[in-house]
């Protein structure tokens, strides 16, 4: 993600390197748009149970790209409400990522650094004789290992540090498990909606329907899904989130504020979600699948209707977006290709 020029760190770099990339409002959010491509990308790599994931992000980056973000720039109406989204809707979805942001990336960090821990594990297990399969498996979650360990071969030592490591695995997987769960109920109640606003009209102008009063006003996500699925065939670059998995989010959003909360089988890596009304049980990578597919689509939304709306608008609010965003990301967060934005000159 490009710096910003009010980062005083940039000095330093500036005079450190030949050539940073400056960028425009626009251009900024559009690399932020793009980048979720690689995202997709990465998260097939990291797992075969992932494959399939990209074609979804490339088609929906694809919708917004060559369906939503013209209408903005061309259509007054559908701008109208890019413009609304900019000056209304963008901070609301800029503090959630911040405040959700903050939480998901540090409770991230520390269960990666308990990953590595796991993989070094394995490493010295593996040669000590005790995991001759270490690095052939691909494991859904890290408190898996011992299935990979012949603990009878190992030392006293190495047996303590592997119930230990076990157990440490476990307590950070169930907080990440409810970091996600917290989530996804924020993003369906709070970004999904805000998103909407625009894609609906877009859609709206697509198959030349009537502009209705109701049309400006912010509704519930439940109200916006009824109506997608009402108007939109299955072949929809968004249908495999807003037609195919409304229960699920709808029961996950009940569940992230109910009493009872989620229930984990760490033996069988279910997922149970019961909100009194309906039961859904997952496997642990469907239910993180699920929750980058609502993530995919509404950073992709967040991103490119910004991106068009500064495109046009190239004015105060656009370069006032652009200093919000840059607050959303924790000091440490792994940083992009390197650059500044230029401003827009008002």
């Amino acid at each position: 993600m490009p710096q910003l020029e009010t980062v005083s760190q940039l000095t330093y770099f500036v005079w450190e390197v030949v050539f940073v990339r400056t960028v425009l409002p626009h251009e900024f959010f559009r690399l932020d748009f793009d980048q979720i491509l690689e995202e997709g990308k990465r998260q097939e790599k990291i797992h075969t149970a992932n494959r399939g994931e990209y074609a979804l992000v490339q088609s929906m980056h694809g919708y917004f790209d060559d369906e939503v973000l013209p209408l903005i720039l061309s259509n007054d109406w559908v701008f109208e409400a890019a413009s609304k989204f900019a000056s209304a809707y963008a901070m609301d979805c800029f503090n959630f990522l911040k405040l959700s942001g903050h939480v998901a990336y540090n409770t991230q960090k520390s269960l990666l650094n308990t990953n590595k821990r796991v993989i070094d594990f394995l490493v010295r297990a593996f040669h000590a004789g005790a995991a001759p399969s270490a690095g052939t498996v691909n494991l859904y979650k890290a408190s898996d290992f011992l299935s990979l360990v012949e603990v009878n071969k190992l030392d006293s030592a190495m047996y303590s540090e592997a119930i230990a490591l076990q157990e440490e695995s476990r307590d950070h997987e169930i907080i990440q498990l409810q970091v996600t769960l917290r989530d996804i109920t924020g993003i369906y109640e709070t970004q999904l909606p805000r998103i909407m606003y625009v894609v609906r009209r877009a859609i709206k102008v697509s198959l030349s329907l009537t502009p209705k009063d109701s049309d400006n006003e912010l509704t519930g996500i439940s109200e916006h899904i009824s109506w997608y699925t009402a108007r939109v065939g299955s072949g929809h670059p968004l249908y495999p989130v807003l037609g195919e998995l409304p229960r699920f989010y709808k029961v996950a959003r009940n569940v992230g504020s109910h009493h009872k909360g989620l229930k984990w089988e760490p033996e069988n890596n279910k997922i149970i979600l019961d909100d009194d009304n309906n039961v859904i049980i997952v496997q642990l990578h469907e239910f993180q699948q699920k929750y980058r597919h609502i993530v995919d689509l509404c950073e992709l939304g967040l991103r490119g209707i910004l991106s068009a709306f500064c495109e046009r608008e190239q004015g105060n609010a656009s370069n006032s977006l652009v200093k919000e965003y840059g607050k959303i990301f924790p000091e440490d967060f792994p940083e992009g290709e390197p650059g500044v934005v230029r401003f827009y000159s008002v």
